[in-house]
């Protein structure tokens, strides 16, 4: 399993719309193949912050949708509106153990 966290920061003046966009490409995500959980939130500690968490059965699935022409759309989209601070990193991880 690979388990991903980003993070990207938006001017103000574009959250709304990047609040959109990332709904409708969260969305979009969770319906792709090997895609177990595709998560997006708000940062309240830090304005215009969004946290995305992704978990994928493998590499090859993450890769799949990274190569997805609507996420170098995204990408691009971002970028224009000002945000300079995306990182993904990913992991990979054994199993799951249930905590609680």
């Amino acid at each position: 399993m690979i388990l991903s966290h980003g993070t990207l920061t938006f001017p103000a003046q574009h959250l709304d719309t990047a609040r959109q966009m990332l709904r409708d490409l969260a969305a979009q995500t969770r319906t792709e193949e090997g895609c177990l959980l595709y998560l997006v939130s708000e940062n309240l500690d830090t304005p215009g912050q969004f946290l995305i968490t992704e978990q994928w059965e493998s590499m090859d699935a993450m890769q799949a949708h990274l190569a997805l022409p609507g996420v170098g759309e995204a990408v691009q989209a971002v970028q224009k509106m000002g945000v300079n601070d995306l990182t993904i990193t990913a992991w990979e991880a054994g199993g799951a153990t249930k905590i609680m």
